[in-house]
């Protein structure tokens, strides 16, 4: 194991493992419940997605659904994935290839932007009927949270010196 210091990747290794858990919470625990003249519906993450596909947006729901589970999912594992190396140097194949898929993929990790828009579509719902915070909510702003953090503190140089140290050799 590398020592705590300014240098280290342990940080963002381990702001991965809890994004990835906060992510499974937030895609399986409702977001909202809207209730309209007493009728009330419970939505999840991909209840929108669902909703894009069946009123026939295929390419926005796939849209929708890349940048707010998959992007989050896949850049959280890829940073997970190079942290079992550098951080636990164990010994795991394709390592270059998930280190370049979380760089190109992290640009499309707009979990952010969903919370937001989750939040203004709460604001515009609540003209049209009531609409209950569900604890998937806090599950979504928490990941939103801690992949903005995971982000901003992994060094890209560090997790080079580091590969190369340990003989494996990243190219762009």
């Amino acid at each position: 194991m590398v020592p705590i210091g300014k240098r280290t990747l342990q940080p963002p290794f381990a702001l991965a493992i809890t994004g990835l858990f906060l992510l499974l919470l937030a895609t399986t625990m409702p977001i909202l419940t809207f209730e309209v003249v007493g009728r009330s519906q419970s939505d999840y993450m991909i209840t929108g997605v669902i909703e894009l596909w069946r009123q026939g947006y295929f390419l926005i729901s796939i849209l929708v659904f890349f940048a707010a589970i998959a992007a989050p999912a896949i850049y959280l594992s890829c940073v997970f994935y190079v942290g079992c190396v550098v951080v636990l140097g164990m010994k795991l194949p394709a390592i270059q290839w998930v280190f370049n898929l979380g760089r190109a993929v992290n640009p499309w990790n707009l979990i952010p932007v969903y919370s937001i828009a989750t939040l203004v579509s709460v604001v515009k719902l609540q003209l049209l009927g009531e609409v209950h915070w569900e604890p998937g909510a806090r599950f979504i702003l928490a990941v939103a949270l801690i992949s903005l953090l995971c982000h901003q503190i992994s060094d890209k140089q560090v997790a080079v010196e580091r590969l190369e140290e340990m003989g494996i050799k990243i190219t762009e």
